[in-house]
């Protein structure tokens, strides 16, 4: 009699423990799925042939808007960036999207200084553990420390790993993210529709401490060659930033931009600069290193004049 009603509150309990842990996923993706949903969907469960792809962190996420550079190069173009992409994130989506796709013709990488800090942005990938049926995307959040085997098995688990802030963001309604001007577009999200828009808290400007993560030198080589193996012309870019931006006077910031022209250099890359253009003025950013929408749009239409302008895509 006790092993029975025993069985009966485990079959309970986990029906309702299931049920719950779907009602949550539902919450989660709606909530999220235009900042990280969509993107990854595009990533793994669409195979489109892309010409362009762009990785990198925030400020390609926020920065580099598809339908500029399309409109203008008449190529067909994916924004892949996730909001504190470090190497390590920028490898693997690469990676993934070969699994998915054919290689593109151009994939275009945002480099800044937090590419060569230690980040482990994976830990905070949340998302990341709807996609666990994915050999690479398990591996690597096994790595960064989360319990994929039990995940996988009782899903509902995962919320139990989360933070505060996305455990929270459950049940939060809120409004829509206002679309206007293409703001929202493959990949691509921009709210701050004015000069002059100041950010609410979303932005969180690391302090870097000089401290070298000389295995993501590694990861962005590896990166390169994979991408380079598969007929993909990669370019580097160094993106807009504020002409008063403290980190431009930081000798840290020397050394990350010398190892990135040493690479470069070594594989023959097309390397834009942009962080110096006088005409990104303060009224074009949010803070010291990421655009408001108007400051995308010039930044986007830039870059699709410079991608024209190469002989590669002729």
């Amino acid at each position: 009699m006790y092993l029975k009603r025993l069985t009966i509150v485990i079959l309970i309990s986990s029906s309702i423990a299931y049920a719950t842990g779907m009602f949550f996923d539902h919450l989660y993706k709606k909530r999220w799925s235009t900042l990280f949903f969509d993107k990854t969907n595009a990533l793994i469960k669409d195979n489109t042939n892309f010409d362009i792809i762009y990785l990198g962190n925030s400020r390609v996420h926020f920065g580099i808007n598809p339908y500029y550079i399309d409109s203008i190069t008449k190529l067909n173009s994916y924004n892949f960036a996730n909001g504190g992409a470090d190497a390590l994130d920028i490898m693997l989506t690469s990676n993934i999207y070969l699994q998915f796709h054919p290689a593109p013709r151009i994939a275009i990488i945002s480099l800044d200084m937090g590419a060569l800090t230690p980040n482990e942005s994976l830990k905070t990938c949340f998302s990341y553990l709807f996609y666990l049926e994915n050999d690479s995307i398990n591996k690597y959040m096994q790595q960064a420390g989360f319990p994929t085997s039990l995940i996988k098995l009782f899903p509902f688990t995962k919320y139990c790993f989360f933070d505060e802030y996305n455990r929270t963001s459950l049940f939060v309604k809120g409004k829509p993210y206002p679309a206007f001007d293409h703001n929202i577009y493959k990949g691509f999200i921009n709210v701050y529709k004015e000069k002059n828009s100041k950010p609410a808290a979303i932005f969180n400007l690391r302090s870097f401490n000089d401290q070298l993560w000389d295995t993501a030198i590694t990861y962005i080589r590896n990166t390169v060659t994979t991408l380079q193996s598969q007929g993909t012309n990669v370019i580097f870019i160094s993106p807009p930033e504020r002409m008063d931006s403290r980190f431009k006077k930081m000798d840290f910031r020397k050394t990350t931009d010398s190892i990135y022209t040493s690479i470069a250099n070594e594989f023959h890359l097309t390397h834009f600069h942009f962080e110096n253009a006088p005409f990104y003025t303060n009224d074009y950013f949010i803070d010291e290193l990421h655009l408001n929408e108007p400051g995308s749009r010039m930044y986007s239409i830039q870059l699709a004049d410079s991608i024209n302008a190469l002989p590669l895509i002729h």
